[in-house]
């Protein structure tokens, strides 16, 4: 049986039962508080379910507004990430400055609230309907213990509430519009100063207030006040209110007015005249002469085309820019509500939300009850920017919450204002600004996650999707076991921070397991080195010109370079395919192999060399050899956030060869230490690495045309050795990486065992019939992979 010139085989394997592992392409897997860690498409179908559990209950679809507002799948993320007991708001105090509160309405049971009086504001009894009461219930009325019909909760019904009261006055003409003159603004301006400087001051359990709302306005448009007059006549509140020296601004969150078709008289622009009923006329005193006397008359009505005075500060000052809202309301069928202020010129700090139709707690009096006693607490539909504000409000209160604190006030108003729907009719900034308020937008990832490898949030980062890290056959599960279960942040475009599981970006590659088997159960039947290596198609150097090898190899060799030691083999199997060039002395001596990988498609690049001596009288060989890495790291690669990984093996082993019996006993064993070396990246440092393989086989001729061979080996294994990480876990207000090291042991769960057998018959024409079995123990070295049985046969043909 000559040495083969050209081979040509024919196989087939059938795999009874093999272990399966992950594909490296980036996270699959969003780290969630109960149910473990779920693939992207998963956590995703997790929420809709949660969400669809979250819109059936009474106390959530009785409120249309939180529907409109996507409230639900904000809800949804957060339960999936937090557990499912999880309060939204928990942990925050949201602040109100209007009429009060009336603490003992049953829908605030369990509610922290804080109120102080100002400006000699009288508390809300119920004698008169409580404005602030039902703002507050729209913010955070708790979610009551058992859903019962015609109760609502707040969007943040978790939070607490500090409530400021303050007296409104009375409008002498409800319904008419007469713009505040500013005079009036300069005599209110030093009082409406001291209001806001005191809350902004204030400090409760959570520290200062985040986010205020202030359901409330000065009639007028602001189109009508320019910016020297607003600071002449209200200079004092609006220096309080843009908060020059805050390290952390408190979020002003305005209801936009309700002036749209309000009663107005004048030549102003804003002021159209329409024709209306008679009736209507007279009522509002607009034209005696018209009443009865014709179907119809002129009235002037409002257009409304942009916000109140206070909602539109940062339109004409600086200073209120970035952390000041204007919030315009919708109808239930999603337009612009009738009485609402547009956005106009202040759409660029303005969005909409649900104000019509909302059903908000009621303290006051209303019809008498059946038994003719007055009832003071129940639930009423109310209507007004004033109850949209609230919403807002809320929503930025769950928004901080999910964020973990981690954004601040004003990157999550900014947030707020970006992820807002913008689609279809809310195109149109100047009625809808930013569009419609969406929680579940506000809270998933917007546009391209990234992981950060430096200082700060927009500094140099890698895209989430593209990192990866495929663990060799040496490494087995080590980087994915030690990494499991720890969290890493990534940021969003907008650059808020989003939580995976570090584990989940690490996987094995044991895809090239079952060709390698393949590999060494068709190659010659020959005694070899147990994980030594062989040139196969070699030619070598004769009277200076190459010819084909024959079976006394002396001289200087060409070759390529074939690993036979089983599925993964020593450190040389990193290089298999390189081109060799080997000087050899004949049988036994001294030999000398260079290799190298490099300008190989589809290889990654490696190049050494070994060196092997044996004697032609003992049974003993020794070799020793240099592989170098250049884009892995013991056939580990990595992508994106761990990409740039290399590595220098240097490596020792013994072979030996006898006679027992009719058989042939012959094997080897390998220690190798590993220099890694990575780029900038998550991976901060590499210890020395320690590997070891092994490989015994024994062989036997049955008659003249057959054999069996059977084998134990031990693949290619890391034995010690450690990676220190450091990984974003989140990030400071200021836009800071808030980094932690990870220590990963990289020594897998496992050690994998091959136990192979393999009978092969030789058939007139050089044809060779092979069956053959590998049992696997722990395959990849993973202590929890299920045993495996590949079952192999296969015709290999020599020409």
């Amino acid at each position: 049986h000559a040495p083969a010139r050209t081979l040509a085989g024919l196989m087939a394997a059938s795999v009874l039962v093999s272990a399966c592992g992950g594909g490296g392409g980036g996270p699959t897997c969003i780290a969630t508080h109960e149910e473990g860690c779920l693939p992207p498409a998963q956590f995703e179908e997790k929420a809709a379910a949660l969400a669809g559990e979250i819109r059936r209950r009474p106390d959530f679809f009785q409120q249309w507004g939180l529907a409109a507002i996507k409230a639900d799948e904000a809800y949804a993320h957060l339960a999936l990430v937090e557990g499912a007991d999880v309060r939204p708001g928990e942990g925050q105090t949201i602040g109100v400055i209007d009429s009060g509160i009336d603490e003992t309405h049953p829908v605030f049971e369990g509610t922290t609230i804080t109120e102080e009086l100002l400006q000699g504001a009288s508390d809300e009894t119920g004698d008169e309907f409580s404005h602030g009461t039902a703002v507050a219930s729209v913010i955070a009325a708790p979610r009551p213990p058992v859903p019962y019909p015609n109760v609502a909760h707040g969007v943040a019904w978790g939070a607490d509430l500090a409530v400021f009261a303050i007296s409104f006055g009375t409008d002498p003409e409800p319904g008419h519009f007469n713009p505040v003159s500013l005079a009036d603004l300069e005599s209110e301006d030093a009082e409406n100063a001291a209001v806001f400087r005191h809350v902004l001051a204030w400090e409760g359990a959570h520290g200062r207030l985040d986010f205020l709302n202030l359901s409330f306005e000065f009639p007028g448009l602001v189109d009508d006040y320019p910016e020297a007059a607003l600071r002449a006549n209200h200079g004092e509140t609006i220096e309080v209110l843009a908060q020059a020296d805050a390290g952390e601004k408190t979020i002003l969150v305005w209801g936009a007015g309700n002036a749209h078709g309000a009663i107005c008289t004048g030549n102003e622009a804003w002021c159209v005249q329409r024709e209306v009923e008679a009736t209507l006329c007279a009522a509002a005193g607009t034209s005696d002469a018209a009443a009865g006397t014709s179907e119809a008359c002129q009235r002037g009505e409002v257009d409304a085309h942009t916000v109140g005075i206070l909602a539109g500060l940062p339109v004409h000052i600086q200073e209120m820019r970035g952390h000041s809202l204007a919030v315009v309301a919708t109808s239930e069928d999603g337009t612009i509500a009738d009485f609402s202020n547009r956005c106009g010129s202040a759409a660029q700090w303005c969005l909409a939300a649900p104000g019509e139709d909302i059903l908000a707690a009621w303290s006051g009096p209303v019809p008498a009850s059946p038994d003719g006693s007055a009832e003071v607490h129940r639930m009423a539909r109310v209507h007004g920017t004033s109850f949209a504000a609230p919403m807002v409000t809320g929503g930025l209160a769950v928004m901080k919450h999910f964020f973990r604190d981690q954004l601040s006030n004003t990157a999550l108003a900014a947030r707020l204002l970006a992820t807002a729907d913008s689609s279809g009719r809310y195109a149109d900034a100047a009625v809808y600004g930013h569009g419609l308020m969406d929680l579940g937008a506000a809270t998933s990832p917007a546009g391209t996650s990234r992981l950060s490898l430096a200082g700060t949030v927009e500094g140099a980062s890698a895209p989430l999707a593209a990192t990866g890290l495929v663990a060799g056959g040496a490494l087995g599960d080590g980087f994915a076991h030690s990494l499991a279960g720890r969290e890493i942040a990534a940021f969003d475009a907008l650059g808020a921070p989003f939580w995976f599981d570090l584990g989940d970006f690490a996987s094995v590659r044991d895809d090239d397991s079952m060709s390698a088997r393949l590999r060494d159960f068709m190659a010659p039947a020959t005694e070899l080195p147990g994980l030594g290596a062989r040139p196969i198609a070699s030619l070598r150097r004769e009277h200076g010109t190459w010819i084909p090898r024959d079976e006394s190899p002396a001289g200087l060799q060409l070759g390529l370079l074939d690993t036979t030691a089983g599925a993964g083999g020593g450190h040389l199997g990193l290089a298999e395919h390189a081109l060799t060039l080997s000087l050899e002395g004949g049988p036994g001596g001294l030999a000398a192999t260079a290799f190298s990988t490099e300008g190989t498609d589809g290889v990654s690049p490696a190049s050494g060399a070994l060196v092997s001596w044996s004697a032609g009288d003992t049974p003993f060989a020794l070799r020793a050899g240099w592989l170098a890495e250049r884009e892995e790291m013991l056939g580990t690669s990595g992508r994106g956030a761990f990409a740039g990984l290399s590595a220098d093996a240097v490596f020792a082993g013994i072979d030996a060869r006898t006679h027992l019996g009719g058989w042939k006993l012959f094997g080897g064993a390998e220690l190798g230490t590993v220099s890694a070396g990575r780029d900038d990246g998550l991976i901060a440092g590499l210890s020395p690495l320690t590997t070891s393989a092994f490989a015994f086989h024994a062989m036997r001729t049955l008659g003249d045309d057959q054999g069996l061979r059977l084998s134990i080996s031990q693949p290619l294994r890391v034995e010690s050795g450690q990676a220190v990480l450091s990984v974003p876990a989140g990030r400071t207000k200021e836009g800071g990486v808030l980094r932690r090291p990870v220590t990963a042991d990289l020594s897998p769960t496992g050690r994998q065992i091959d136990v192979a057998a393999r009978w092969h018959r030789r058939w007139t024409g050089g044809g060779e019939l092979r069956l053959g079995a590998v049992w696997t123990r722990e395959p990849g070295h993973r202590s929890a992979a299920d045993p495996s049985l590949a079952l192999l046969a296969g015709w290999r043909q020599t020409f």
